[in-house]
C-alpha cells in the first residue's frame, strides 16, 4: 500500500489524506577529506540515512530523521545535527530546530521558491510516481530536484520545499571537488489515520528563533575551526 499507493488515488482525494513519506539520504565524502577521517567515520557518514516526512490534510509537514539504533557522533564532525524540520505552506514559514556542537538552534525563514530554479519538460518514474525536473545553479553547487506534480503538497526533505508537488528525489552535486555530493530518495509513501505526529511537533515551536543567515554565520565559523582541526574543507548539508 506503500508505494504505488499514489496510482490508486484520484487527485481529487490527495487534499483529504494524511501521509508519511519515507526517504533515503546519502552523502559522499571526497577522497581528500577522507584521507584525515578514520574509516569508521567514513563509513557512518556515507551510510544510508532514513528521514520520515510527515503531511496533514493542511499541507502543514515534518521532516525528521529516524531514530538510529547506533549512537554515533560523525555528524558532529564538520557538520550539524538537524532535530525536525517544520513547513506551513499558509503561513509561508519554514521552522528548523537544529544542533551544533551538542547547542540547539530554532531557525526560522521564509517560505519562498527561489526564482533561479529553471522548469524542464523532463519526467521520469520514481518509485511508481511520475517526477518532473528541476534545476538550479549557484556559485557552489549544481542542484536537480524531481517533484510530483500529481501530489499537491508544497512539502519536501529538510528546506526543500515550496514547490508545485511533493518532492520525490534531490541531487546535490558541488563544483568544488574536495566537497561531498548528497543524494536524497524517496523509498515509499502511505497514508495515515490522523495528523496526532504532526501536531506534537507543532506544539514544540518555540518564539525564540534566528534567521537562516544567522544560522550560516554561526555555521560557517564551525566549518573553519573543523578545517583547522582536521584539514580539508567542511562539509556542505545543504
Amino acid at each position: 500500500m506503500k508505494t504505488l499507493l499514489m496510482l490508486l488515488i484520484p487527485i481529487s482525494s490527495v487534499f483529504s489524506q494524511n501521509y508519511k513519506v519515507e526517504y533515503e539520504n546519502r552523502s559522499f565524502l571526497p577522497e581528500k577529506y577522507k584521507k584525515n577521517l578514520s574509516e569508521m567515520i567514513i563509513e557512518d557518514y556515507e551510510s544510508p540515512k532514513l528521514y520520515d516526512l510527515f503531511i496533514n490534510t493542511e499541507d502543514l509537514c515534518v521532516y525528521k530523521q529516524k531514530e538510529n539504533l547506533r549512537n554515533s557522533n560523525v555528524e558532529t564532525i564538520g557538520n550539524y545535527i538537524q532535530n525536525f524540520v517544520v513547513t506551513n505552506p499558509k503561513e509561508k514559514t519554514v521552522y528548523q530546530d537544529m544542533n551544533i556542537e551538542n547547542r540547539n538552534y530554532k531557525v526560522k525563514s521564509p517560505l519562498k521558491l527561489s526564482e533561479r530554479w529553471v522548469m524542464h519538460r523532463e519526467t521520469k518514474m520514481i518509485n511508481g510516481i511520475e517526477a518532473t525536473k528541476v534545476t538550479m545553479e549557484t556559485s557552489k553547487n549544481n542542484t536537480e530536484v524531481w517533484f510530483a506534480k500529481s501530489i499537491k503538497s508544497k512539502c519536501g526533505p529538510s528546506n526543500f520545499v515550496g514547490f508545485p508537488g511533493l518532492v520525490l528525489e534531490i541531487l546535490i552535486k558541488p563544483k568544488d571537488e574536495n566537497e561531498a555530493t548528497g543524494i536524497v530518495r524517496m523509498k515509499s509513501i502511505e497514508t495515515l489515520k490522523d495528523d496526532s505526529i504532526i501536531k506534537s511537533y507543532f506544539n514544540n515551536i518555540s518564539d525564540k528563533t534566528i534567521s537562516r543567515g544567522q544560522f550560516d554565520k554561526i555555521y560557517e565559523d564551525y566549518q573553519k575551526k573543523v578545517q583547522e582541526m582536521y584539514g580539508g574543507n567542511g562539509v556542505d548539508k545543504d
